[in-house]
């Protein structure tokens, strides 16, 4: 990535996510990580409500670009929702 472009999209550790999505605590984005690497290990599809995988990792720490952050914010069902199940 060259230096423009890190800087219009930088990358975003677990306190940047919770910052970039209102909540109060990173804790809240690893709880919300650990139930998306589940549903994978599990053999389930991601939904959009789960957050995406990292783009990278920083020393065993979990980045994402403030890009792929809005797209999943932009993309998840609202707070509260629940799709009907068939």
């Amino acid at each position: 990535m060259s230096d423009a472009t890190a800087s219009t999209d930088p990358l975003l550790d677990t306190e940047g996510v919770a910052e970039r999505i209102g909540v109060e605590q990173a804790a809240t984005v690893r709880v919300y990580l650990k139930r998306t690497r589940k549903r994978i290990a599990d053999g389930l599809p991601v939904r959009p409500q789960d957050l995406p995988l990292p783009d990278e990792t920083i020393r065993r720490s979990p980045a994402w670009h403030a890009s792929t952050i809005d797209r999943w914010m932009a993309s998840r069902p609202g707070r509260g929702h629940r799709p009907t199940e068939p």
